[in-house]
């Protein structure tokens, strides 16, 4: 069965805008291709994988720079070269993308719980102490907490239980009523809005960490998706090949290369700000996961 290319017409199909003579490639006015014709499959797949990983133009040279040439990327984007690489927020995007797609195809997934579908928390049922057991008021402390759960996570709570505790409660419950498959399933469907949402958080760092270097909160910005899609590539190869430890530390002295090219720092200050950034960074992605794991319960108590 052939294709048939759409008669050609004076004006563009998408604004109506007049054509220029000769027929240009693309409109003037709205940048539609003039030259319209059933898309193979072939151009169907480029186009919708398209929106999601930058497989066109500059991708291979940006891949390079990214991985290759510490900081390149951002002073590049600064100095006005926006068509040469992949701006930052597709590079961003292709590496998530890539990242979480990839993730799903290793034998050893890390999103695959090793505890099928046991609950990921666990409470221990109401039980009699034992006379004269060992270790005693450790179970029996323990036991208190889970009566005390179950307790306040009823509907309506006991009058003796204050408003944060029968929410903190229902969240426990919630989260003990969850399987680690259910966990699982929504954890992956989120995380990677929640490391978008990450982006503007480590920008903040940045501007922190350099305030008075004269950059804008943009400019960190900027950084903090070019870092981030590094880091995105460089975990999916250390799981993939199981060296997580020493792709660790391979990222971050390419971080430190990247701080000083991008903010002019000797190696003394590119360490000790290396090393605070990753600590506050790291404290600031445990709250945000518990964050994220708090809503993931609050949604099943809604759900409820």
């Amino acid at each position: 069965m052939s294709s048939h290319h759409a008669p050609e017409l004076p004006y563009c199909r998408n604004c109506h805008y007049t054509l220029a003579t000769p027929r240009p490639v693309h409109c003037g006015h709205c940048g539609q291709e003039t030259d319209l014709h059933p898309p193979s499959v072939r151009e169907m797949f480029t186009e919708y994988v398209g929106h999601y990983v930058a497989f066109d133009g500059p991708l291979w040279r940006t891949l390079w720079a990214l991985v290759c040439l510490p900081g390149h990327l951002t002073n590049a984007y600064f100095r006005g070269q926006r068509r040469r690489y992949v701006l930052p927020l597709r590079v961003y995007l292709s590496a998530s993308f890539v990242f979480f797609v990839g993730s799903h195809l290793l034998p050893h997934s890390p999103w695959e719980g090793s505890m099928g579908d046991a609950p990921i928390v666990q409470l221990d049922k109401p039980e009699p102490a034992a006379s004269g057991a060992t270790g005693a008021p450790a179970v029996g402390e323990r036991r208190s907490f889970d009566q005390s759960v179950e307790r306040c996570a009823a509907s309506p709570p006991p009058a003796d239980c204050s408003p944060a505790e029968a929410f903190l409660s229902r969240l426990v419950h919630a989260a003990n009523a969850m399987s680690r498959a259910q966990w699982t399933g929504r954890l992956t469907a989120l995380a990677p809005y929640g490391m978008l949402a990450m982006q503007p958080v480590f920008a903040a760092l940045l501007l922190l960490m350099f305030a008075g270097s004269g950059r804008r909160y943009a400019e960190h910005f900027v950084f903090s998706l070019h870092c981030h899609s590094l880091w995105f590539l460089a975990l999916l190869l250390a799981l993939a090949t199981d060296t997580v430890g020493q792709m660790q530390l391979a990222v971050f002295g390419q971080g430190l290369l990247a701080m000083r090219n991008v903010y002019g720092l000797g190696w003394w200050a590119a360490i000790w700000r290396g090393v605070l950034l990753s600590l506050a960074y790291l404290l600031l992605l445990s709250l945000g996961l518990a964050l994220l794991a708090a809503g993931i319960a609050a949604s099943a108590i809604t759900a409820a």
